[in-house]
């Protein structure tokens, strides 16, 4: 905002770390075993509620015109959910290294996605199939691919980005 490449906002980003600090995986192999371990304690829809009624929050509390949403990884799932809930809300969506299931797709043709991957991320084919199922429906969206992993070094080049796209 200092240097007047985006303008103020309010960014809704769920993180869905879904395991304990001490437990968060340091190499993909321990992702997995993370993942697996704790995907059945997720609270993934009490979590996508709770942003919906933080977004009305927002809108009673902040002058705005418009609400954005990213997410990264499994976030980025979350976020997509949440914006189809509130497509009266969320104009532009950000999906960072998306991991979404086969039929998730936007319920609004109004909306903007921005999909963001590394070239050598894990989730690449995930966000790929995503792209083309959008492409196939004619939803507007950017597919962006940038060098990198699965990982904040990557994540932090695609906010920065996103942020300047709102």
């Amino acid at each position: 905002m200092a240097s007047g490449r985006c303008q103020p906002m309010i960014l809704v980003m769920p993180d869905c770390n879904k395991w304990p600090y001490k437990e968060r995986p340091s190499h993909h192999s321990n992702l997995w075993k993370c993942v697996l371990h704790y995907r059945k304690l997720s609270r993934e829809h009490e979590i996508e509620y709770a942003i919906s009624d933080l977004i009305d929050m927002i809108d009673t509390t902040y002058n705005v015109s418009s609400c954005a949403i990213a997410g990264l990884s499994d976030g980025a799932r979350m976020a997509a959910n949440v914006a189809n809930k509130r497509p009266d809300r969320l104009q532009t969506i950000g999906l960072f290294s998306p991991v979404l299931r086969k039929d998730q797709l936007p319920k609004d043709s109004t909306q903007s996605y921005c999909i963001y991957v590394g070239q050598d991320d894990m989730f690449f084919a995930s966000g790929a199939r995503f792209h083309r199922r959008l492409e196939k429906e004619n939803y507007p969206h950017q597919w962006i691919v940038l060098p990198g992993h699965h990982n904040w070094k990557m994540w932090r080049k695609c906010l920065s980005d996103f942020l300047e796209k709102l």
